[in-house]
C-alpha cells in the first residue's frame, strides 16, 4: 500500500498545465511518468466538442484503447514512461476542457487526477465543429436484397470509414472515403448469403469523431 501511495504521489507532480492548442491543429498531451505497466486507466473528457484524443502513448508504446463513448476512454497499460494523449484541437462549445485521468492497480485506485486544456480560436465567431451524426436508415428493418440509406454531413472534409457491423463490435463489411464536407448518402444492400434477420450496428468514422447506430433486416 505504500508502494501504492508513492505511486500516486509522483503522477500527481507530473500533471502540469498544458499548453493552448489552436484550433484545428494537432498536439500533444504530456502527463506524468508511469512506472507500473499493468495499470488499468479510465479517462473522462468533460467537453469532447473541444478536444478528440485518437492516439495514447506510454513511453512512446502505442496503447491499444477501448472508447466507451465521445466522453470516455478505457484501456490496460503498456510499457512505462510519459504517458501522452494525442489528438486534434475541435471548435467546440467553449474553449477549455476537463480531462480526468484515473488509474487502478489490483482493485486499488493509484492515481485520481485532472487537468485542464485549452483551446485557441483565431477566429470570431467559428464554426462548431461536430462529431458527426448519422441519420437513422431508410427504410428500417430492410429486406435482404432491398437497399436502405443513411444520412450524415461532414462539417469539414477528410477521409471517413463505414462498417456494419455485429452486436459484438464484429466487421462484417467496411468501406473508406475521401469526402468533402456537406450532406453525404451512404446506400446499403444486405444480401441474403450473409445477412441473416436480426439486428446489426452502423458505424461511422471521422476525423473529428465516431458514431454508432443501429438497423435491422427482416426475415
Amino acid at each position: 500500500m505504500i508502494a501504492l501511495f508513492f505511486i500516486f504521489m509522483c503522477m500527481i507532480q507530473y500533471a502540469t498545465a498544458q499548453e493552448p492548442i489552436q484550433v484545428g491543429k494537432r498536439g500533444i498531451l504530456e502527463t506524468f511518468n508511469i512506472s507500473h505497466e499493468s495499470m488499468r486507466y479510465a479517462v473522462k473528457i468533460s467537453n469532447p466538442t473541444v478536444f478528440y484524443i485518437d492516439t495514447i502513448s506510454i513511453g512512446g508504446n502505442a496503447q491499444s484503447f477501448t472508447r466507451m463513448g465521445t466522453d470516455s476512454i478505457e484501456w490496460i497499460g503498456n510499457g512505462s514512461g510519459i504517458l501522452k494523449f494525442h489528438g486534434l484541437a475541435l471548435a467546440g462549445s467553449d474553449n477549455f476542457t476537463m480531462i480526468h485521468i484515473k488509474g487502478i492497480i489490483s482493485d486499488t485506485i493509484a492515481l485520481d487526477t485532472s487537468f485542464i486544456l485549452r483551446i485557441i480560436k483565431n477566429n470570431t465567431p467559428l464554426p462548431y465543429v461536430r462529431f458527426s451524426i448519422m441519420s437513422e436508415n431508410i427504410p428500417n428493418p430492410v429486406l435482404r436484397g432491398q437497399a436502405t440509406e443513411w444520412t450524415y454531413a461532414l462539417d469539414k472534409p477528410g477521409k471517413i470509414t463505414i462498417s456494419i457491423i455485429t452486436l459484438s463490435g464484429r466487421i462484417i463489411e467496411e468501406f473508406v472515403y475521401a469526402q468533402d464536407k456537406g450532406t453525404h448518402v451512404f446506400r446499403f444492400i444486405p444480401n441474403e448469403f450473409t445477412f441473416h434477420p436480426g439486428v446489426y450496428g452502423m458505424r461511422l468514422i471521422t476525423e473529428q469523431g465516431i458514431f454508432h447506430t443501429l438497423w435491422n433486416v427482416s426475415p
